[in-house]
Protein backbone atom coordinates (compact mmCIF):
# COMPACT_ATOMS: atom_id res chain seq x y z
CA UNK A 1 0.00 0.00 0.00
CA UNK A 2 2.90 2.71 1.02
CA UNK A 3 5.51 0.95 -1.39
CA UNK A 4 6.98 3.96 -3.70
CA UNK A 5 6.70 2.61 -7.65
CA UNK A 6 9.12 4.75 -8.39
CA UNK A 7 11.97 3.52 -6.10
CA UNK A 8 10.60 -0.25 -7.07
CA UNK A 9 11.38 0.54 -10.69
CA UNK A 10 14.63 2.03 -10.74
CA UNK A 11 16.13 -0.76 -7.59
CA UNK A 12 15.16 -3.29 -10.38
CA UNK A 13 16.85 -1.52 -13.08
CA UNK A 14 13.70 -0.20 -14.61
CA UNK A 15 12.78 3.41 -16.47
CA UNK A 16 10.40 5.32 -14.42
CA UNK A 17 8.07 7.60 -16.58
CA UNK A 18 6.57 10.63 -15.60
CA UNK A 19 4.73 13.68 -17.16
CA UNK A 20 4.60 17.28 -15.81
CA UNK A 21 1.26 19.33 -14.50
CA UNK A 22 1.33 22.68 -16.74
CA UNK A 23 -1.76 23.80 -14.05
CA UNK A 24 -3.24 23.38 -10.68
CA UNK A 25 -6.00 21.56 -12.66
CA UNK A 26 -7.40 18.18 -10.80
CA UNK A 27 -8.79 17.18 -14.31
CA UNK A 28 -5.72 17.40 -16.39
CA UNK A 29 -4.06 15.69 -13.32
CA UNK A 30 -6.86 12.99 -13.53
CA UNK A 31 -6.44 12.65 -17.24
CA UNK A 32 -2.68 12.64 -16.68
CA UNK A 33 -2.86 10.05 -14.29
CA UNK A 34 -4.80 7.73 -16.46
CA UNK A 35 -2.38 7.46 -19.14
CA UNK A 36 -0.17 5.12 -17.20
CA UNK A 37 2.57 6.96 -16.03
CA UNK A 38 4.93 6.23 -12.96
CA UNK A 39 4.79 9.74 -11.64
CA UNK A 40 2.81 13.09 -11.72
CA UNK A 41 5.37 16.04 -11.31
CA UNK A 42 3.79 18.67 -9.80
CA UNK A 43 6.26 21.94 -9.94
CA UNK A 44 5.89 24.69 -7.33
CA UNK A 45 9.24 26.10 -8.22
CA UNK A 46 8.59 28.05 -11.06
CA UNK A 47 4.32 27.50 -10.95
CA UNK A 48 2.53 30.82 -10.14
CA UNK A 49 0.48 28.46 -7.94
CA UNK A 50 1.10 27.32 -3.93
CA UNK A 51 0.58 24.17 -1.96
CA UNK A 52 -3.09 24.71 -1.72
CA UNK A 53 -3.85 25.45 -4.92
CA UNK A 54 -2.21 21.77 -5.64
CA UNK A 55 -3.92 20.34 -2.39
CA UNK A 56 -5.72 17.19 -3.89
CA UNK A 57 -3.62 16.28 -7.00
CA UNK A 58 -1.04 13.84 -4.95
CA UNK A 59 -4.67 11.99 -3.75
CA UNK A 60 -5.72 11.84 -7.22
CA UNK A 61 -2.17 10.24 -8.39
CA UNK A 62 -2.02 8.07 -5.11
CA UNK A 63 -5.53 6.33 -6.28
CA UNK A 64 -4.44 5.65 -9.70
CA UNK A 65 -1.21 3.96 -8.40
CA UNK A 66 0.84 7.14 -9.33
CA UNK A 67 3.72 8.47 -7.89
CA UNK A 68 2.79 12.10 -6.44
CA UNK A 69 6.60 14.29 -7.20
CA UNK A 70 6.38 17.86 -5.71
CA UNK A 71 9.36 19.84 -6.60
CA UNK A 72 9.36 22.43 -3.71
CA UNK A 73 11.24 26.11 -4.72
CA UNK A 74 13.66 24.94 -2.37
CA UNK A 75 15.89 24.11 0.65
CA UNK A 76 13.53 25.18 3.15
CA UNK A 77 11.60 22.63 5.73
CA UNK A 78 8.52 24.52 5.44
CA UNK A 79 8.79 23.68 1.83
CA UNK A 80 8.91 19.73 2.70
CA UNK A 81 6.35 19.43 5.17
CA UNK A 82 4.03 20.97 3.33
CA UNK A 83 4.67 19.53 0.34
CA UNK A 84 4.89 15.94 1.96
CA UNK A 85 1.78 16.41 4.75
CA UNK A 86 -0.68 16.55 1.02
CA UNK A 87 0.32 13.39 0.00
CA UNK A 88 3.64 13.70 -1.99
CA UNK A 89 5.91 10.33 -1.84
CA UNK A 90 9.18 11.70 -3.97
CA UNK A 91 10.18 15.40 -3.62
CA UNK A 92 12.38 17.02 -6.25
CA UNK A 93 15.26 19.56 -4.95
CA UNK A 94 16.32 22.40 -6.81
CA UNK A 95 19.50 23.73 -6.27
CA UNK A 96 21.21 20.90 -5.18
CA UNK A 97 25.46 22.40 -5.18
CA UNK A 98 26.97 20.23 -2.57
CA UNK A 99 27.00 16.64 -0.50
CA UNK A 100 26.06 19.13 2.59
CA UNK A 101 22.75 20.41 0.82
CA UNK A 102 21.67 16.40 -0.93
CA UNK A 103 22.07 15.15 2.96
CA UNK A 104 19.98 18.57 4.37
CA UNK A 105 17.42 17.29 1.71
CA UNK A 106 17.22 14.25 3.47
CA UNK A 107 17.02 15.10 6.88
CA UNK A 108 13.67 17.53 6.13
CA UNK A 109 12.13 14.75 4.41
CA UNK A 110 12.42 11.89 6.93
CA UNK A 111 10.97 11.25 10.00
CA UNK A 112 13.11 10.73 12.70
CA UNK A 113 15.30 8.82 13.84
CA UNK A 114 16.62 9.34 9.82
CA UNK A 115 15.45 13.08 9.66
CA UNK A 116 13.59 15.96 10.89
CA UNK A 117 9.85 15.79 9.26
CA UNK A 118 7.27 17.00 11.95
CA UNK A 119 4.70 14.81 12.27
CA UNK A 120 1.49 16.15 10.71
CA UNK A 121 0.32 13.83 7.48
CA UNK A 122 -3.20 15.32 6.85
CA UNK A 123 -3.77 13.58 3.21
CA UNK A 124 -3.73 9.92 5.45
CA UNK A 125 -7.34 11.34 6.32
CA UNK A 126 -8.97 12.40 2.87
CA UNK A 127 -7.99 8.61 1.73
CA UNK A 128 -8.91 7.09 4.72
CA UNK A 129 -5.56 5.83 6.29
CA UNK A 130 -4.61 6.34 9.81
CA UNK A 131 -1.61 7.45 11.10
CA UNK A 132 -0.74 4.03 12.51
CA UNK A 133 -0.94 2.68 8.80
CA UNK A 134 1.76 5.36 7.27
CA UNK A 135 3.73 6.48 9.80
CA UNK A 136 5.64 2.86 9.69
CA UNK A 137 6.13 3.38 6.46
CA UNK A 138 6.60 6.79 5.25
CA UNK A 139 10.19 7.41 5.18
CA UNK A 140 11.00 3.56 3.04
CA UNK A 141 8.14 5.20 1.09
CA UNK A 142 9.70 8.94 0.57
CA UNK A 143 12.02 9.48 -2.69
CA UNK A 144 14.10 12.19 -3.24
CA UNK A 145 15.30 13.68 -6.14
CA UNK A 146 18.36 16.34 -6.34
CA UNK A 147 18.00 18.39 -9.30
CA UNK A 148 21.77 19.56 -10.45
CA UNK A 149 22.09 23.30 -11.70
CA UNK A 150 24.94 25.31 -10.73
CA UNK A 151 28.16 25.08 -12.02
CA UNK A 152 28.92 23.47 -8.59
CA UNK A 153 26.74 21.12 -8.58
CA UNK A 154 28.10 19.77 -11.90
CA UNK A 155 31.89 19.83 -9.94
CA UNK A 156 29.97 17.87 -7.31
CA UNK A 157 27.98 15.10 -9.17
CA UNK A 158 29.23 12.11 -8.16
CA UNK A 159 29.06 13.00 -4.32
CA UNK A 160 25.88 14.34 -4.23
CA UNK A 161 25.21 11.01 -5.82
CA UNK A 162 26.53 9.30 -3.28
CA UNK A 163 24.47 10.42 -0.66
CA UNK A 164 22.70 7.81 1.87
CA UNK A 165 18.61 8.49 0.87
CA UNK A 166 18.92 10.51 -3.01
CA UNK A 167 17.35 8.42 -4.82
CA UNK A 168 17.31 10.19 -8.15
CA UNK A 169 20.13 12.89 -9.51
CA UNK A 170 18.40 15.44 -12.18
CA UNK A 171 19.97 17.04 -15.05
CA UNK A 172 18.11 20.09 -15.35
CA UNK A 173 18.88 21.02 -19.46
CA UNK A 174 17.65 24.74 -19.43
CA UNK A 175 19.10 25.50 -15.58
CA UNK A 176 22.64 23.29 -16.85
CA UNK A 177 22.71 25.66 -20.42
CA UNK A 178 22.50 28.80 -18.12
CA UNK A 179 25.44 27.54 -15.78
CA UNK A 180 27.98 26.60 -18.88
CA UNK A 181 27.13 30.48 -20.08
CA UNK A 182 24.58 29.52 -23.41
CA UNK A 183 21.43 29.89 -21.45
CA UNK A 184 18.76 28.47 -24.04
CA UNK A 185 21.49 26.60 -26.49
CA UNK A 186 20.04 23.53 -25.59
CA UNK A 187 21.57 21.85 -28.63
CA UNK A 188 25.21 23.38 -27.46
CA UNK A 189 27.98 20.89 -28.54
CA UNK A 190 29.12 21.65 -24.61
CA UNK A 191 25.67 20.86 -23.04
CA UNK A 192 25.36 17.71 -25.14
CA UNK A 193 28.63 16.48 -23.61
CA UNK A 194 27.76 17.25 -20.35
CA UNK A 195 24.37 15.38 -20.74
CA UNK A 196 25.50 12.68 -22.09
CA UNK A 197 28.46 11.96 -19.50
CA UNK A 198 25.90 13.01 -16.65
CA UNK A 199 24.16 9.80 -16.70
CA UNK A 200 27.54 7.43 -16.28
CA UNK A 201 28.87 9.94 -13.68
CA UNK A 202 25.91 9.45 -11.43
CA UNK A 203 25.92 5.63 -11.91
CA UNK A 204 29.15 5.56 -10.20
CA UNK A 205 27.07 5.90 -6.89
CA UNK A 206 25.11 3.14 -8.23
CA UNK A 207 22.17 5.83 -8.39
CA UNK A 208 19.61 6.62 -11.50
CA UNK A 209 19.94 10.30 -13.57
CA UNK A 210 16.80 11.58 -14.20
CA UNK A 211 16.36 14.57 -17.44
CA UNK A 212 13.18 16.42 -18.62
CA UNK A 213 12.17 17.35 -21.82
CA UNK A 214 9.39 17.81 -24.12
CA UNK A 215 10.32 15.80 -27.20
CA UNK A 216 9.83 12.86 -27.50
CA UNK A 217 12.88 12.23 -29.70
CA UNK A 218 14.94 13.78 -27.16
CA UNK A 219 13.41 11.43 -24.67
CA UNK A 220 14.26 8.29 -26.80
CA UNK A 221 17.74 9.52 -26.77
CA UNK A 222 18.07 10.25 -22.87
CA UNK A 223 17.06 6.44 -22.16
CA UNK A 224 19.84 5.17 -24.68
CA UNK A 225 22.11 7.22 -22.83
CA UNK A 226 21.26 5.94 -19.78
CA UNK A 227 18.80 8.14 -18.27
CA UNK A 228 16.10 6.42 -16.52
CA UNK A 229 14.07 8.64 -14.41
CA UNK A 230 12.39 10.49 -17.69
CA UNK A 231 9.91 13.04 -17.69
CA UNK A 232 8.40 13.51 -21.16
CA UNK A 233 6.18 16.69 -21.02
CA UNK A 234 2.89 16.61 -20.05
CA UNK A 235 -0.96 15.85 -21.12
CA UNK A 236 -0.96 19.74 -22.55
CA UNK A 237 2.25 19.47 -24.97
CA UNK A 238 1.87 15.87 -26.01
CA UNK A 239 -2.04 16.34 -26.60
CA UNK A 240 -1.11 19.49 -29.06
CA UNK A 241 1.18 17.14 -30.85
CA UNK A 242 -1.64 14.77 -31.24
CA UNK A 243 -3.93 17.69 -32.45
CA UNK A 244 -1.20 19.26 -34.57
CA UNK A 245 -0.51 15.48 -36.56
CA UNK A 246 -4.14 14.89 -37.11
CA UNK A 247 -5.40 18.30 -38.13
CA UNK A 248 -3.52 17.56 -41.64
CA UNK A 249 -5.06 14.27 -42.11
CA UNK A 250 -8.76 15.45 -41.39
CA UNK A 251 -8.50 18.37 -43.01
CA UNK A 252 -7.57 16.52 -46.52
CA UNK A 253 -9.85 14.25 -46.07
CA UNK A 254 -12.66 16.97 -45.86
CA UNK A 255 -11.56 18.27 -49.28
CA UNK A 256 -12.32 14.78 -50.42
Amino acid sequence: MFVNKIKTLLSEGGVALGVGMPDASEILAKLSVDTGIDFLWIDLEHRPYSVNEVKHLPEIARRKGCMPMIRVPGLDPIYFKKALDIGANTIMVPQINNAEEAKLAVQYAKYPPEGTRGVSPDWTMFMDFSFDDYLPHANQETAIVAQIESPEGIENIEEIAAVDGIDVVFAGPMDLSASLGIIGQTEHPELLKLLADFPKRVARANKPAGITFGDLDRCRQAIDEGYRFVNIGSIASLGTIGIKAALPELRERARK
